[in-house]
């Protein structure tokens, strides 16, 4: 079951992005391409593939080296990001975590 903060943000996130004609298939696409990355980059360096992991508040995050972080769309809403990294002991993780993305008209 969804905690009520995810669901709520769960909510904002489908709301804001058909009030913006930010697609889903566009987050989607960002969120693949990401996966398709990080699968070449775990491939190069013998690696299992890392499972999507929920961020959840107060989440203790072992960063030891970053290894990509998903697009963001620049449209102004609140967007589901992926973060990819090795922890200390080399192992690669893989963060869902939603964020406000940067406004179109930001430089």
């Amino acid at each position: 079951m969804l905690r009520p903060t995810l669901t709520a943000a769960l909510l904002a996130l489908s709301l804001s992005t058909q009030a913006s004609g930010f697609s889903r298939l566009d987050s989607e696409q960002l969120l693949a391409d990401h996966q398709q990355a990080v699968a070449a980059y775990a491939a190069k360096r013998a690696k299992p593939m890392p499972e999507i992991v929920d961020y959840r508040y107060g989440m203790k995050l072992d960063v030891a080296r970053l290894v990509r972080q998903s697009g963001d769309p620049r449209t102004c809403e609140v967007v589901p990001r992926l973060m990819t990294f090795e922890d200390s002991q080399g192992t690669l993780r893989t963060v869902r975590y939603a964020v406000q993305s940067q406004c179109i008209n930001n430089k």
